[in-house]
């Protein structure tokens, strides 16, 4: 039987807290995941010599980079316009964290710049759990939130979100790894596809605002699997491509490395999937090298960014008695 591996401190914040590196492993899968922000700092595939996912080796790195390295964002991930929205008549403003405009992700301390509580650590899974007070970074309502990863068989690390508040909320968390599964410090060979028809064209500040517009005829229309150098023919790419709202989880994507045969499916039931490419991800990395451009892919499962003010999005509002639930999981395969 393998041993469950000990909680290991990673260092302290500002204020005196512990952040906690919490191993998980099985079914040929072993990820460090950390209590500052939820974070994803290592995953790796047995046979595999890399992480497949980006991640820094010391806190320093975590508390000075702003991309969100492996983080869960929220209460709200991607964008509010203004920061501002309203609820049952009530006008709310929030942090405008973004270009001095917008609210992202849940604003300057987020989720992904707290440290979360670890309420359970077994062999293969750790729930974290987060409290935000009513009125933190400007949103209305305490919010309890619990996030778990657990590796499960296929291999897949899943990922389940829940979270309860005390008034009416919007509420969308995201995962915010950035992915390479390669052997090279690029991902722009890496294949990728996804079944989305539709995506939500944004402005200068990357806030869309007009009903979700088809793929066709864009070098991003990701039906038929390309590179991502192909993809990015006609630009960068940071769009939110759209799905329908349903119940259980749908194929959102797949992401495959032909250097190293390894390939990811991301299966969720969010109504959105956020694609970033990468291309400011020139960080030192967790072995102590300088990351290039396109080092890693963002692939975030979430709700359409600006839900709040967009009447023709999924509503993003969590009311009091009601759970907001969010399922996803990556699932890894070598050599096809």
């Amino acid at each position: 039987m393998t041993k469950q591996p000990a909680l290991r401190s990673f260092g302290a914040l500002p204020d005196g807290q512990t952040v906690w590196q919490i191993p998980i492993v099985g079914q040929g899968l072993r990820a460090n995941v950390l209590s500052y922000g939820a974070t994803l700092q290592s995953l790796h595939l047995e046979g595999h010599p890399q992480s497949l996912v980006l991640g820094l080796n010391d806190l320093e790195g975590y508390l000075d980079q702003a991309i969100y390295l492996g983080a869960t964002v929220g209460r709200c991930a991607n964008r509010i316009a203004e920061g501002r929205f309203s609820i049952d008549g009530t006008t709310y403003q929030t942090d405008q964290n973004f270009l001095d405009r917008h609210m992202l992700h849940g604003g300057r301390e987020g989720t992904s710049r707290l440290n979360w509580q670890v309420a359970e650590h077994r062999l293969d899974r750790v729930t974290l759990a987060l409290h935000l007070a009513d009125g933190h970074m400007g949103f209305p309502g305490a919010l309890d939130v619990e996030l778990t990863y657990a590796i499960t068989a296929g291999p897949a690390l899943q990922l389940e979100i829940t979270a309860t508040s005390s008034l009416p909320t919007p509420c969308n968390f995201a995962h915010h790894g950035y992915f390479n599964l390669g052997l090279s410090g690029s991902v722009l060979d890496h294949v990728l596809y996804s079944p989305a028809q539709h995506y939500q064209r944004p402005d200068e500040g990357l806030i869309p605002h007009d009903a979700p517009e088809p793929l066709t005829g864009h070098a991003f229309d990701l039906r038929r699997a390309k590179p991502l150098s192909a993809a990015l023919r006609d630009g960068r790419i940071d769009h939110n491509y759209c799905f329908d709202h349903r119940q259980g989880q749908a194929h959102l994507a797949r992401l495959s490395a032909p250097d190293s045969g390894i390939s990811m499916d991301i299966h969720s039931t969010e109504p959105g999937l956020q694609i970033y490419d990468g291309a400011l991800t020139n960080l030192v990395s967790e072995g102590g090298a300088q990351w290039p451009e396109y080092a890693g892919i963002a692939l975030e499962p979430q709700n359409w960014p600006n839900a709040v003010n967009n009447p023709l999005a999924p509503s993003p509002i969590l009311r009091p008695g009601a759970v907001y639930r969010q399922r996803t999981a990556f699932v890894f395969s070598a050599g096809t």
